[in-house]
Parts: C-alpha cells; structure tokens; sequence
C-alpha cells in the first residue's frame, strides 16, 4: 500500500480529535443557550465549525506530507475517511448512545434539517479545495 495511505489512515485520527473537540465545545457552550430558542441549530453550526475545523487540518496534513499524489488519490483519500466515519460514528450511536438504526439512519435527513451528510460530503471535497489552493499558492 502506497505510504500516502497509510498517513492518511493515520491522520484520519487528527480529524476524530478535531471532531471531539468540536462536540465538547458545542455541548459546554452554545448548545445550552440556542437549544431552547432555535432547537437543532447547534448542530448545524457544529456541522459548519467541524468542515471547517477538518478543512483547516487536512489543509496542514495536505502542506507537510512529502509524499506525491494526485487528485484520485485525494478523493479515494476523502472516500476513505468518509468510510472510517461512518463506521466509527454508527459504532458510537448504537453501542454508547444506544440509539436505534432507525435513529442513526434519521441523522442523514438532510431534508430535515440534519447537516451531517454535508460534514461526510466535506472530507472528500476539502482534499481537493487544499490540495488547488497550496498548488495555487506554490505557483504565485
């Protein structure tokens, strides 16, 4: 297996922190006060705190990896971490949160106002947007 991989594979655990940080910070922060008033919206925001918490970090992993790699490898990559986070977050949903599937599956209703499907979208489109811009940036 190409090196790329396995880094990222490994990185994939900088963006579990960055995720957990982002969770403690809604929970013990804005969620309490919005929550009563606008209801999910902590989520949402948590949903965009975390793209761009994970943008920012796959953006430094993209920076200091000296591996090459193009961008297929970037989106399998992305698909990769997708997978990973699938797996991890239903594990935690079911066995720690003791939600049903049916409640797991509910938090990808986007129609409903969940943003989760877009974080998931987020890490196969933001190897993309941080590989064109440090490419852009070499370039200038």
């Amino acid at each position: 297996m190409n090196i790329f991989y396995l880094k990222a594979i490994k990185f994939w655990f900088v963006l579990l922190l960055v995720a957990f940080v982002n969770a403690i910070i809604r929970e013990a922060t804005y969620k309490p006060l919005l929550t009563p008033y606008i209801g999910n919206w902590a989520h949402q925001i948590s949903s965009l705190t975390g793209i761009l918490g994970f943008y920012f970090v796959i953006y430094l992993f993209l920076k200091t990896v000296k591996e090459k790699y193009s961008p297929k490898d970037l989106v399998k990559v992305g698909i990769m971490w997708v997978i990973m986070t699938i797996f991890f977050e239903s594990f935690m949903n079911i066995y720690v949160r003791k939600l049903s599937f049916e409640q797991v599956v509910e938090t990808y209703y986007f129609w409903q106002g969940e943003t989760w499907i877009f974080v998931l979208l987020s890490l196969v489109v933001s190897p993309l947007l941080a590989d064109k811009y440090i490419t852009h940036k070499r370039r200038s």
